[in-house]
C-alpha cells in the first residue's frame, strides 16, 4: 500500500510539525510512503523518510496572488491513498491532486484552519469542497469534529482519532537536578506552546497573583516561542510588574527537543489554560499527555478539544474557559494536597499510555485500507 502524504512542517519544534515526524516514524517500514512539503520547508537532519519539497508556500487565506499556484498545482502518483494530515490549506491541493490521479483523499482535522476558513468566502468554497470531496475525515477531538460538521454541512464520515504521545520519551527517567537546584524550594509550574492569546498564560498570572497574596514559595516556567506577537506579550508584563510577580515567573524561550521532557519532570503542575476567540482555539492539547507521561497533575480549562485530552478530576482539574478564581483555587488545591496532585498524576500516566504511536497509530493504517475500498 502507497500513501501520499501533506503537511506544512516536520518541524519538531511546532505541533503540526512534530505530530507529521512522528506520523511518518510510525509509517515507517510498515507502508511505502511520500511526504510533500513546501518548497521553502527547512529540511531538518533528522528527517529519514521520503520528503518531496514541492508544495507552494504557506498561505493564510486564499484571497491572495499566491494561491494561483495552488489553483495550478499538479501531481501524478500511483498513490492508493492521498493523505493531507491537517486541513487548510493543503488539503486544498490535497484534493486537487486526488482529483487529478483518481485516488481516495483522507484529510485530517486539528483545530482553528479546520473550522475557521469556513466563515470566509472563498477559503470556505474550497475547504468545504475538499471536506465533501473526500472518503473520510479524521479529527483530533469531539469539538472539531462538531463544529466542522456544524459549519461545514459535510456528510462525509468524521472518525475521531486523538493525537498520540510520544510516551517513550516524556516518561523516561531524565536528569534534572541542575533545574532541582536551579529551582531549590519553589513549587514549579510550566505551561509549553507558542506565546499567542488563545494560550491563556494572562489567566495563569492573574491566578498566580491571587496565591502570591498567600505563598511566594512558586515559579512558573512559560516556555515557548513569542512569535512575534509583541502586543500579547506586553500584557503578559504588565501583569507581571503590575503582581509583583518578576521574582516567580520565567520565560523560557524555546527549550531544546532533548531539555523538553526535564522541564516536565521538573514540574509540580503542569498549567495551561487556553480561550477560544474569534475560532482561534485549542484543538486538542498533545502537552496534556506529555505532561501526563511524565506523572503530573493538570490545571486545564474547558475550552476548545481539551476535554479529550484531559479527564476532568481524574487527569487533572478543568476551570471554566477564562475563570481567574477558579484557576487560582485549582493551583492553591494542587499545591496544598500533594496526595490527591500525585493521584491525579497516576491516572494521567494511564491515560497517556492508551495514546501511544502504537495504540493510535494502527487506526491511520486502518482507516488507510478503508480508503481504499472506498474507491
Amino acid at each position: 500500500m502507497k500513501i501520499l502524504l501533506l503537511s506544512s512542517s516536520n518541524n519538531i519544534q511546532s505541533g503540526i510539525g512534530n505530530l507529521t515526524h512522528e506520523l511518518c516514524m510510525f509509517l515507517k517500514g510498515k507502508v511505502d510512503f511520500t511526504l510533500l512539503l513546501p518548497i521553502d520547508e527547512k529540511k531538518y537532519p533528522y528527517t529519514s523518510y521520503k520528503v518531496e519539497y514541492v508544495l507552494p508556500t504557506y498561505i493564510f487565506s486564499v484571497r491572495t496572488p499566491k494561491f494561483f499556484k495552488y489553483l495550478f498545482f499538479k501531481y501524478k502518483t500511483d498513490a492508493d491513498v492521498i493523505h493531507s494530515i491537517f486541513e487548510f490549506p493543503y488539503a486544498i491541493i490535497a484534493n486537487k491532486i486526488s482529483r487529478q490521479n483518481n485516488k481516495p483523499l483522507l484529510i485530517g482535522l486539528a483545530g482553528t484552519y479546520a473550522v475557521k476558513p469556513l466563515f470566509h468566502f472563498p477559503d470556505g468554497y474550497f475547504l468545504k469542497r475538499a471536506y465533501n470531496q473526500s472518503a473520510y475525515l479524521t479529527a483530533i477531538s469531539k469539538f472539531t469534529a462538531d463544529a466542522v460538521k456544524k459549519y461545514s454541512h459535510t456528510k462525509t464520515p468524521i472518525e475521531i482519532i486523538h493525537c498520540p504521545v510520544n510516551f517513550e520519551r516524556f516518561s523516561r527517567t531524565q536528569d534534572i537536578s541542575k533545574l532541582q537546584e536551579k529551582y531549590k524550594n519553589k513549587k514549579v509550574l510550566i505551561t509549553v506552546g507558542a506565546l499567542k492569546p488563545r494560550k491563556g498564560h494572562n489567566i495563569i498570572l492573574q491566578a498566580l497573583a491571587k496565591l502570591k497574596k498567600e505563598r511566594g514559595d512558586f515559579h512558573y516556567i512559560i516556555i515557548g516561542n513569542n512569535e512575534k506577537r509583541n502586543q500579547y506579550m506586553n500584557n503578559l508584563n504588565e501583569i507581571i510588574e503590575k503582581e509583583n510577580l518578576k521574582e516567580n515567573v520565567t520565560f523560557a524561550g524555546l527549550i531544546s527537543d532533548q531539555d523538553l521532557p526535564k522541564y516536565f519532570q521538573l514540574c509540580d503542575i503542569y498549567a495551561h489554560t487556553p480561550v477560544m476567540s474569534n475560532w482561534n482555539f485549542e484543538g486538542f492539547g498533545i502537552v496534556y499527555l506529555e505532561a501526563g507521561a511524565a506523572k503530573k497533575p493538570i490545571v486545564a480549562s474547558n475550552s476548545g478539544g481539551t476535554l479529550d485530552a484531559v479527564v476532568s478530576n481524574k487527569t487533572g482539574l478543568v476551570v471554566p474557559e477564562g475563570d481567574i478564581e477558579a484557576t487560582y483555587t485549582a493551583i492553591k488545591k494542587l499545591f496544598d494536597d500533594p496526595v490527591f496532585a500525585k493521584s491525579l498524576g497516576e491516572s494521567g500516566y494511564e491515560y497517556a499510555k492508551k495514546h501511544t504511536w502504537n495504540n493510535i497509530g494502527t487506526k491511520f493504517i486502518e482507516l488507510y485500507k478503508k480508503c481504499k475500498i472506498k474507491k
